[in-house]
């Protein structure tokens, strides 16, 4: 099945892990007119946000995020959009949107550290010193 790789703000990168998941599927970025619009970005970042998507996707896109992937699906002949989990409130929104019209798979974010499920930390510091190592600190 075809797929398409959405890459958004939180997971613009080559090394996405959906994008790396699907290595011969296009990328598509949104700038996505909605949020935009009520986030009100500085300049810089919209411009940051760009360098990085010109990087990484394959078409840069602007308009409402969920009608723009759902074009960009059916121009492809794709069946499949791939993209990787954001706690972003905005993100489920429109993952939950597209999942009712078209087939979306969420990739896993990798965690940084393996942190068994018995461990519990109340305050940073007993963490850092247990895993910090780890991740080079």
């Amino acid at each position: 099945m075809k797929t398409v790789v959405w890459l958004h703000g939180d997971s613009l990168s080559v090394k996405d892990p959906a994008a790396q998941k699907y290595p011969d599927a296009e990328r598509v970025f949104v700038f996505d007119r909605p949020f935009l619009e009520k986030a009100k970005l500085s300049f810089k970042r919209i411009f940051f946000l760009y360098e990085c998507a010109a990087e990484a996707a394959g078409e840069i896109r602007v308009g409402d995020t969920a009608e723009e992937l759902q074009e960009a699906m059916r121009e492809r002949a794709a069946g499949r959009l791939a993209v990787t989990e954001s706690a972003s409130p905005r993100w489920r929104e429109l993952v939950a949107e597209l999942q009712g019209k078209v087939e979306v798979e969420v990739v896993p974010v990798a965690d940084l550290v393996a942190v068994p499920a018995d461990f519990v930390a109340k305050r940073f510091t007993p963490f850092w010193k247990k895993f910090g190592k780890e991740w080079g600190g």
